[in-house]
C-alpha cells in the first residue's frame, strides 16, 4: 500500500515525462520508501509493455530490490555476477560493474538508477549508451557529489519529495539524539579527490585513545543498542571491533574484502540481536535496510555530505521498542555538514569551489556533548546556556554626531537578508540581530521564499 507522499511522487514522475523530460531525478531521503515506490513504477511500466532495468552499484541494494520485487510478484532476471541469467524477463536487476562487461541482449524501455548521484561516472555512461539511452529515472536522497560535478550532466529535472525532518515529524523516521564527544585534529591532513587522504586520516583517528573513547561513550549513551560504526579503512574497522569485543560486546568487522556470506551474516546477526556492533569500512553507506540499528557511530571524518547523510540514514528507520536514534560523532561531521535533519536545497548545477565556507549553525552542550539546533536549553540534559551579552547601548565615538538614516538601515538589513541563501546563513543573521528564535525565523524566511517562487 503506497503512502500519500509516494503516490504523489509517482504522479510527479509521470507529469515530468509527459512534460518532455527524459531523465527526471526523484529526490527522497532515507525512509521515504524509494524501493517500494520504484517497484510500483516498474509494475506500471511492464504493464505498458516496457522492459525495465534497475541499475545500482552495491550488491546489498540489488539484493534488497530483488526481494521487494519477489514480494510484489514482479518477474525479474539478473545481470549480476554469481546470479542466474534470464535475459528475457521483463525486469532485470543490473549491477553496473557486470553490465559494463556484458553485451546487451534486450534493450530496456526504462532504466531506474539507484544512488544516481554516482551515475555521471564513466562506467554508468557506458552502460546507458550500450542500452540505447532510453528514458531514465534517478533515485537518491543526496543529489550532490564530492567532486562538485553537477548531476545536470545526465538528469534534466529534480522532483522533490520531503526532508528527513519532515519524515521524523510524521513519525516515519526515528527522532535523533546527536552527540559529538570527540573532535579529532584534522588540521594537517591533505585532501585527495575532494576528501581527506585516507592514509593520513587513518593515522589521525585509528588510535587507542579515540577508539577507547568510542567504546566508553557507547557504553554511556547507547549500551544495549545494536550499532553500526563507520571506519576509515580495514585495519581501523578491525581495531575498533577488537576494542568493543574486549569491552564485552559482540562486534565484527566487515569491508569490501569480506565475502558475501560474511556480509550477510553481519547483517543477519544485527537484525536478530546476536551481534551488537558491526564495524564497517566502505560498506553500508547505502542499501542496508536494518530498522533494528539504534546507534550510529561515526569514526571516519569526511568532506562528503552524501557519505555523512547516508551513514546516519542507516539508523533512521523506526522499529518496535526503538524510541530514537543515537548518533555518536567522533569525527566532527556535524560541525562540517550540520545536523542530518536540517533542510537543504538541492540543485542539478555544478557546485562552485569555495574556500572558507560558513560552518553550519550547530550548538554543542558542554555538559553532555549533545549537538542540536541553536536553542537556549540543551534538549538532552536541560543545561541552560548563558545568554550572550550584547551591548545595544549607544557606542561613544569621538567626532560629530550624525543623524541615523533609518531607511538606509532597513535597506541594508534587507540586502543582507536577501544575500543569505542557506538556513545556516539566515540563522547567523538572526543571532546577530538578537532574535529570540533565530532558527524559527530563518525557517519562516525560507518557507516564505519557497511560497513566493511557487506562486
Amino acid at each position: 500500500m503506497l503512502r500519500p507522499r509516494q503516490q504523489k511522487a509517482i504522479q510527479d514522475v509521470r507529469t515530468a515525462y509527459r512534460a518532455g523530460y527524459k531523465a527526471p531525478l526523484l529526490c527522497a531521503s532515507t525512509g521515504f520508501g524509494k524501493t517500494h515506490t520504484a517497484a510500483e513504477i516498474i509494475k506500471s511500466a511492464i504493464d505498458r509493455g516496457n522492459d525495465v532495468w534497475f541499475l545500482a552499484h552495491l550488491r546489498e541494494i540489488l539484493d534488497d530490490t530483488a526481494r521487494r520485487l519477489e514480494q510484489a510478484d514482479i518477474p525479474h532476471g539478473f545481470i549480476m555476477a554469481g546470479m542466474p541469467r534470464n535475459p528475457f524477463k521483463p525486469v532485470q536487476i543490473v549491477s553496473v560493474q557486470t553490465a559494463v562487461r556484458r553485451p546487451v541482449v534486450r534493450k530496456p524501455g526504462l532504466i531506474i538508477v539507484d544512488e544516481c548521484h554516482l551515475a555521471v561516472a564513466d562506467t554508468y555512461r557506458q552502460v546507458l549508451d550500450a542500452a540505447g539511452n532510453p528514458p531514465i529515472l534517478g533515485l537518491t536522497g543526496t543529489p550532490c557529489r564530492l567532486d562538485g560535478r553537477g548531476l545536470g550532466e545526465l538528469f534534466d529535472t529534480i522532483i522533490p519529495t520531503c526532508s528527513t525532518g519532515d519524515l521524523i515529524a510524521e513519525g516515519l523516521l526515528a527522532p535523533i539524539r546527536y552527540y559529538a564527544p570527540t573532535k579529532p585534529d584534522l588540521g594537517d591532513i591533505r585532501t585527495r579527490a575532494g576528501d581527506y587522504a585516507l592514509d593520513q586520516l587513518a593515522e589521525a583517528v585509528d588510535r587507542p585513545s579515540i577508539i577507547g573513547d568510542a567504546v566508553a561513550h557507547y557504553r554511556k549513551y547507547a549500551h544495549g543498542r545494536r550499532a553500526v560504526a563507520f571506519c576509515v579503512n580495514i585495519a581501523h574497522a578491525e581495531h575498533t571491533a577488537a576494542a568493543f569485543t574486549e569491552a564485552g560486546y559482540r562486534a565484527v568487522a566487515i569491508s569490501g574484502n569480506s565475502t558475501r556470506e560474511e556480509r550477510r551474516q553481519a547483517l543477519t546477526g544485527l537484525r536478530q540481536g546476536t551481534i551488537d556492533i558491526v564495524c564497517n569500512c566502505a560498506l553500508w553507506v547505502a542499501g542496508v535496510d536494518c530498522p533494528e540499528i539504534g546507534c550510529v557511530i561515526l569514526l571516519r571524518p569526511t568532506k562528503s555530505l552524501t557519505m555523512y547523510l547516508q551513514s546516519v540514514g542507516r539508523g533512521l528507520r523506526t522499529a518496535p521498542g526503538k524510541p530514537d536514534l543515537i548518533v555518536l560523532d567522533h569525527a566532527s561531521c556535524v560541525f562540517t555538514h550540520g545536523l542530518p535533519q536540517d533542510p537543504r536545497e538541492w540543485t542539478l548545477d555544478a557546485k562552485p569551489k569555495r574556500k572558507g565556507a560558513e560552518a553550519p549553525a550547530v550548538r554543542e552542550c558542554p555538559e553532555c556533548f549533545a549537538c542540536h539546533a541553536p536553542a537556549p536549553v540543551c534538549p538532552c540534559c536541560g543545561h541552560e546556556y548563558r545568554p550572550e551579552i550584547v551591548n545595544r547601548g549607544p557606542e561613544q565615538i569621538a567626532g560629530e554626531l550624525v543623524e541615523v538614516d533609518e531607511a538606509a538601515i532597513r535597506r541594508e538589513r534587507n540586502r543582507e537578508q536577501a544575500a543569505a541563501q542557506t538556513l545556516e546563513q539566515l540563522i547567523e543573521i538572526g543571532r546577530k540581530r538578537g532574535m529570540k528564535s533565530p532558527y524559527g525565523w530563518a525557517k519562516h524566511v525560507l518557507a516564505a521564499r519557497q511560497r513566493k517562487r511557487a506562486a
